[in-house]
């Protein structure tokens, strides 16, 4: 009898630990479906006016947004020097968060540089922000051969900002609003992104 129930308590505690690990795998999933999971960002995620998920439409809502975007923070570009937010108030803002691991943020850069290309003398500040070591960055950057304005973290980032995923990319308008929040990848310079763009610019 007891070798039977020694037998027993080795099965129990072999499935015990198989199904514990499978727990934890889907636990880990879960949040990534929508976006690869940001380590560090604040878990409160806001939900402004015009917010779209990955895979759906990247036009604004219809009603203005009534949710202000916060200046009062500063990045630090990758040659080391302080970038204030609060330079771009005033004008419409692509503000885009990533990583270098994150691969639907590395899809996704190729758009943003030809978007970039077609608005950077148009007024339109791009601010590409990611929370990774700035030597690690650049030398992404270096080996892709991107153009547009990339920056690391310096101190917190404000509550209307915060986000757990990335790729997320916020369009802020020229009156200091979110007019759009995007989780997930997204093809940047189609028609329907670069006229958004363009109706916040007037």
């Amino acid at each position: 009898m007891s070798g039977l129930r020694r037998k027993t308590t080795e099965v129990l505690n072999k499935n015990f630990f198989l199904y514990v690990g499978a727990g934890m795998v889907i636990t880990m999933l879960i949040p990534m479906l929508g976006g690869h999971l940001f380590i560090g960002w604040n878990s409160s995620e806001p939900t402004p006016v015009g917010e779209r998920i990955f895979g759906s439409s990247l036009e604004a809502s219809s009603s203005p947004s009534a949710v202000l975007a916060d200046y009062d923070w500063t990045v630090q570009s990758l040659d080391g020097q302080d970038f204030k937010m609060a330079h771009t108030k005033g004008k419409v803002v692509f503000l885009n968060f990533w990583a270098t691991w994150c691969s639907p943020c590395v899809a996704e850069m190729a758009s943003i540089q030809r978007l970039y290309e077609k608005l950077k003398d148009k007024g339109v500040v791009f601010v590409c922000i990611s929370n990774e070591d700035g030597s690690k960055v650049s030398r992404f950057v270096k080996k892709k051969g991107y153009t547009f304005p990339i920056y690391t973290m310096r101190g917190s980032l404000p509550a209307v900002f915060n986000t757990q995923r990335v790729p997320t990319t916020f369009i802020l308008s020229r009156d200091g609003k979110i007019a759009l929040k995007h989780i997930g990848s997204a093809k940047w310079n189609d028609d329907r992104s670069i006229d958004l763009i363009r109706r916040l610019m007037k």
